[in-house]
């Protein structure tokens, strides 16, 4: 019988030989996960045999990795803003990079005002989740065109007990919101990586290229999308971007009418957000 130790190294090996960027620190992971217990609990117990039932758990795990499938989806969570939203094929996986669209809209965010935001290609529902429970007065239209994400947005809605204050949407852009219906801010983290690029990246493989694809310059779900919001906006607008886009899309938001118009950088100084408002 095979020990967590020897089990690991052979882990470790095979996902480095796939590529796999810090195979150890996935191969604890990978264990962890196979095995129910927390990744720090390995180290105490690698000269424990494993059960043929253990052995199989983490072969399965450990061959869908190396075809690529990332780690989130295969233990079907993703942390993002210190909450656990659930994800799986065919939605994005939650960022660190996103954070920053939350931290600068809740900044801008009075307390206790009810305020009505829309969260467009919403995915998992992390960005306006996130943004509901820190915010007790808000409510949000939480929009996403596609049928596989569509699950995992009403699922993390119920996840969050955001039922109340939440509302899944299936559509294109703002269309599914009535006009009648007031939007104070409208935030989006849309598809913005240019077509071209997306044939060299790994994450292309995996997750859904609806959410990724922004056309040839990666801009076209913007064109379409700044007019409509600085439209229907009453207050504010605020987008994710790619980390060469900020003047691009910080043009289209100037265009529009918005003004005070910001591109705003992430913790690694990259642009990643531009904001604007309506007066």
């Amino acid at each position: 019988m095979l020990t967590v130790l020897e089990v690991f190294n052979r882990t470790e090996s095979f996902l480095g030989s796939k590529g796999i960027s810090n195979p150890k620190f996935e191969a604890q992971l990978l264990l962890a996960h196979a095995l129910k217990i927390d990744r720090l609990q390995i180290f105490m117990r690698f000269d424990q045999p494993l059960e043929q039932s253990e052995l199989d758990a983490v072969r399965e795990l450990v061959r869908r990795r190396g075809e690529g499938e990332p780690y989130a989806y295969l233990a079907g969570n993703q942390e993002f803003w210190s909450l656990e939203f659930q994800v799986g094929p065919g939605v994005l996986i939650p960022r660190p990079d996103t954070e920053t669209l939350v931290e600068h809209v809740l900044a801008a965010l009075p307390e206790d005002q009810e305020l009505f935001l829309a969260d467009i290609c919403a995915g998992s529902g992390c960005i306006g989740i996130a943004i509901a429970c820190d915010r007790p007065q808000v409510k949000v239209y939480a929009v996403e065109l596609s049928e596989q994400a569509l699950p995992y947005l009403k699922t993390n809605i119920a996840k969050h007990g955001m039922e109340k204050r939440v509302a899944a949407l299936r559509g294109d852009l703002l269309a599914p919101i009535p006009v009648s219906r007031p939007i104070d801010w409208v935030l989006s983290n849309p598809p913005y990586i240019a077509t071209e690029e997306m044939r060299g990246l790994d994450v292309a493989k995996s997750e859904p290229q609806q959410a990724l694809d922004g056309g040839n310059d990666g801009l076209d779900i913007y064109r379409r999308l700044v007019p409509a919001a600085a439209e229907r906006a009453r207050i504010g607008v605020a987008m994710e971007i790619g980390h060469d886009q900020g003047q691009a899309v910080a043009a289209m938001f100037d265009k529009a009418g918005l003004l005070q118009v910001q591109v705003i950088q992430d913790l690694g100084k990259r642009d990643r957000v531009v904001l604007g408002r309506k007066g």
